[in-house]
């Protein structure tokens, strides 16, 4: 099957879909990016992830050169052409193309479709603690330098993710926000973390069925929860069975949410 890939105003094969080695993605990794789910056609949240890349764009300074109607029917075309039950769908925006090497210019601008496969319902994750707070956390930069360069060390601990903390609270995880369970109260951190699409549609099921509170949360609160999940357009709701050494046995709420999270994606 063909693929295709959206760059500047064109949908044209993946093959021919390259932007020259001065862009400031490449030389500096300044740009910005988003990323949901597309299922039998529909793309879940498509209006919240624009409305995030927007503001993503603004905050970078960056002037996006296409309309937000412009942008919609590109992402819509690109999942008529692609026949999967599941698809990813990544927008781009990157620093342009820069004579200096550091001043950015007009962005170039990227979507992509690829197959995508929904890890099972029920799986558990396990995550490795790391001591950092992510450069302009509120948006979803490229910048993932950190935890990719953990990489080694957590495929070898048989981690498959961090989480983030620093003086002693903690934040979110690279691609994921986090949620704790003690008494059954559900609570989420509040500082330095990316406000996930994911994230607030979770937090408006939880309003409706749990008691729930946006708080500063410790490393100590976290590791004597009675479960932590967390949340993301990859995963919906997942399970954490270990952090570091520390094993949690509840699944029973991320169970709960994430049933009832399909049920608002029908």
């Amino acid at each position: 099957m063909n693929e295709y890939a959206y760059l500047n105003g064109e949908i044209i094969p993946i093959a021919q879909a390259q932007l020259h080695v001065t862009d400031l993605a490449i030389l500096r990794g300044y740009g910005v990016f988003d990323f949901f789910r597309a299922i039998d056609g529909k793309p879940i949240y498509i209006e919240e992830h624009l409305d995030r890349f927007e503001y993503s764009v603004q905050k970078m300074n960056l002037t996006m050169p296409y309309s937000r109607a412009h942008l919609r029917e590109g992402i819509l075309e690109l999942i008529k052409l692609n026949s999967h039950k599941l698809l990813g769908i990544k927008l781009l925006c990157t620093g342009g193309y820069s004579d200096d090497g550091y001043e950015p210019t007009t962005p170039n601008v990227v979507m992509l479709a690829k197959p995508f496969k929904m890890l099972p319902d029920g799986h558990t994750l396990n995550l490795m603690s790391v001591e950092h707070v992510r450069e302009l956390a509120d948006i979803k930069t490229i910048n993932y330098a950190v935890p990719i360069q953990a990489l080694p060390k957590l495929k070898a601990g048989g981690f498959q993710d961090v989480i983030f903390h620093k003086n002693g609270l903690i934040s979110e995880s690279s691609r994921s926000n986090i949620f704790i369970v003690k008494e059954e109260k559900i609570m989420t951190p509040q500082l330095n973390i990316l406000h996930g699409i994911t994230r607030k549609n979770v937090i408006k099921v939880i309003q409706n069925h749990f008691e729930f509170e946006e708080k500063d949360i410790t490393i100590d609160d976290m590791m004597q929860a009675d479960e932590v999940f967390i949340s993301s357009s990859t995963r919906r709701v997942s399970s954490i069975q270990f952090i570091d050494n520390n094993c949690f046995t509840q699944r029973k709420v991320a169970q709960k949410l994430t049933e009832l999270l399909i049920q608002n994606e029908i």
